[in-house]
């Protein structure tokens, strides 16, 4: 699994699926990325699609097994870490302010082999905003190397 990967790997151009489903709404997002390794970690990296209505913001993606951990910088900034049968607290912060954010991860899957293969990471958790009532959520994540 992550083991497998060298450290310093060459990044890889990947296209990327993002399916989550939170509250009972859908969305469905395509983009382009990269997919890098350093140490025991994969990273993936991608420029937020204008529909996610997120200005100008780079996701980075930091998984290991039992872990994912995810940040945005640029118009919106965004933390927030995933492992399963535990509670991280985070935040969303954007020009109308910050929203703290609570999440207790329920399940967490991250399938890859390397930056030369396809990646899928699944997760669901219960997200609770400034404290209101949580909602499930669960999120697929899948990118696969755009071919040379």
């Amino acid at each position: 699994m992550m083991e497998k990967q060298q450290s310093g790997a060459g990044k890889r151009a990947v296209r990327i699926m993002l399916e989550s489903d939170s509250g009972g709404e859908r969305i469905v997002r395509q983009m382009t990325g990269e997919w890098f390794s350093k140490g025991r970690h994969a990273y993936l990296r991608y420029a937020e699609p204008p529909e996610a209505e997120m200005g100008r913001t780079v996701t980075t993606v930091r998984m290991e097994q039992g872990e994912v951990r995810i940040v945005r910088h640029g118009d919106v900034s965004f933390e927030q870490t995933f492992v399963p049968g535990r509670r991280h607290y985070g935040y969303l912060q954007t020009s109308q302010g910050r929203l703290e954010l609570e999440t207790f991860t329920r399940t967490l899957d991250v399938a890859a082999d390397g930056p030369g293969a396809p990646l899928a990471v699944r997760w669901s958790y219960e997200l609770s905003v400034m404290g209101q009532a949580p909602e499930s959520c669960s999120i697929c994540l899948t990118a696969v190397p755009v071919s040379d």
